[in-house]
């Protein structure tokens, strides 16, 4: 495992799932007999619960430094790689790559089904993946900037449309 990492109010945190969220307190709360204590984080459209004690997981991660996300910028650049024909292999290699939770990982996902969907377009499942990812990203990208979400999102688009015109 990497460096301890302790999160407080007020910070930005990504969550494999839920995505890009502030923590907006810490609260306890009682199940049963056993207290917990959890980071309460507001994302986009949601709140959700993440328990401190388990805050250390591989689900959650500071949101990136600018130089990380430059680096994610830069893998948008490069050619796309192709993803499986055979679908069950394919779905597998999507899921994976999915897992792979970095600034960088989610930047190759996003490109690689950008261009699969041009290509040959998307099935519902990859349809999905490739949104949360890209509005992940593109949220990452608004918090570490410091602008607007929508106009993150214009520039991703914008950098994918730029990566398929090359192509």
């Amino acid at each position: 495992m990497g460096k301890t990492q302790t999160y407080k109010k007020g910070d930005w945190i990504v969550h494999a799932s839920y995505g890009v969220g502030q923590i907006i307190a810490i609260e306890t709360k009682t199940l049963g007999e056993k207290e917990t204590r959890y980071f309460k984080v507001e994302a986009r459209n949601s709140t959700f619960f993440v328990p401190v004690e388990n805050a250390e997981n591989d689900h959650i991660r500071s949101v990136a430094t600018r130089a990380k996300l430059r680096k994610a910028m830069k893998v948008l650049l490069q050619p796309p790689q192709d993803l499986d024909p055979d679908h069950n292999a394919r779905k597998r290699q999507i899921a994976e790559m999915a897992s792979e939770f970095s600034p960088e990982g989610t930047a190759e996902l996003v490109r690689d089904l950008a261009a699969r969907r041009v290509q040959r377009g998307l099935n519902d499942n990859e349809e999905r993946t490739f949104e949360l990812a890209a509005t992940r990203l593109s949220r990452e990208w608004a918090i570490t900037e410091d602008m607007d979400f929508d106009e993150a999102h214009e520039k991703l688009a914008a950098t994918l449309d730029e990566v398929k015109a090359a192509g």
